[in-house]
């Protein structure tokens, strides 16, 4: 009787093993919860519409919701912050453009090699001005913003943000682009709100931002920031490069940025792998394919690796730029970024 007690007990403490080593495994597979994706801009603005377009399609592959939560504020430095002070297992993500400037700019201690990133969508820069505006013409624009330094209001999503950024590589190649008075908003969005609205001048802000004021002939487009000139879907016109009225700015084009997803470079490589792989399968979808069409933007679908290339390479190029013209407060080399 005695052993059959011990036996029983052997067997229960076996099968108690065997129960919490299951949970044990099904509880470290990645994903086994809920994601969380914050998107640091206002809703409406490239990073809000292009990371909620990827997270949907990402859901189906990974098995979980990913709930998405708006968090503006310091040009994408709020949200971001959060993301990298919650735990880093991969179940926070980031909506935002390329992470190359919040260290130089002094935003942030982190840098650009801290964030892993997946380039889905190119995005270029317009300079677009709306229909009552009184510059009809690009040359209208720049002739103005030569002649009445400090004048001429500039809408954009604030330092650091993508239309800021393409004035100040503008204005490395020309000077002019200095004179104009910059005017920051809260995100893309309503930076060209303001532009419709007429409380700017113009914008250099992103395509997707403005494609459908552009079709329906609220915004006019006066300049691409890109070296050829530009075709849109439903817009009637061709946009023209700005090279074409500046040939010296074809040396800092093309004026835009790269979105899609972003988390700490330090989290655990099986969920990488399946972010990726998720993510690279969203880049498949017709919703993907159709987003790029209607909202005037270039489906790239960069993997990981070619995605993180593209990061230190804009990294290199823009910081130094906007060290250089005293816009950024802290030097590239202190985040090891080698002049080019």
């Amino acid at each position: 009787m005695k052993k059959m007690k011990v036996l029983a007990l052997i067997l229960v403490l076996a099968l108690v093993a065997t129960l919490f080593t299951a949970c044990g495994k099904k509880e470290d597979v990645y994903p086994s919860k809920d994601l969380t994706l914050i998107v640091p801009w206002n809703a409406g603005g490239a990073s809000d519409l292009i990371g909620r377009l990827l997270v949907a399609g990402m859901e189906p592959e990974l098995g979980v919701k990913v709930s998405v939560v708006n968090t503006p504020g310091a040009t994408g430095t709020v949200g971001m912050n959060d993301c990298m002070l919650a735990p880093h297992d991969g179940y926070t993500l980031i909506a935002n453009a390329t992470p190359y400037n919040h260290g130089v700019m002094g935003l942030a201690d982190w840098s650009p090699k801290d964030w892993d990133f997946f380039a889905a969508y190119y995005v270029p820069g317009i300079i677009a001005v709306s229909k009552d505006s009184q510059y009809k013409t690009f040359e209208d624009l720049y002739n103005a913003i030569k002649a009445n330094p400090d004048t001429v209001t500039g809408g954009t999503a604030g330092a650091g943000s993508s239309g800021f950024v393409n004035m100040e590589k503008l204005k490395a190649a020309d000077p002019v682009f200095g004179n104009y008075k910059h005017i920051a908003y809260s995100g893309g969005a309503a930076a060209v709100t303001a532009t419709l609205a007429g409380e700017v001048d113009f914008t250099p802000q992103l395509s997707n931002e403005m494609i459908d004021l552009l079709r329906s002939g609220d915004l006019i487009a006066l300049a691409a920031l890109t070296p050829e000139d530009l075709q849109l879907d439903g817009v009637d016109y061709v946009i023209p490069s700005i090279a074409t009225f500046l040939p010296d700015t074809a040396s800092v084009l093309p004026c835009g940025d790269a979105f899609g997803l972003m988390f700490p470079s330090d989290i655990p490589q099986d969920a990488k792998d399946k972010l990726e792989a998720a993510y690279l399968k969203a880049c498949e979808t017709e919703a993907a394919k159709t987003f790029a069409s209607e909202k005037g933007v270039v489906l790239q679908a960069m993997n990981l690796e070619q995605s993180n290339k593209l990061r230190d390479e804009t990294a290199q190029a823009v910081d130094w730029i906007l060290f250089d013209s005293g816009v950024a407060t802290v030097s590239p080399e202190q985040f090891g970024i080698e002049r080019p």
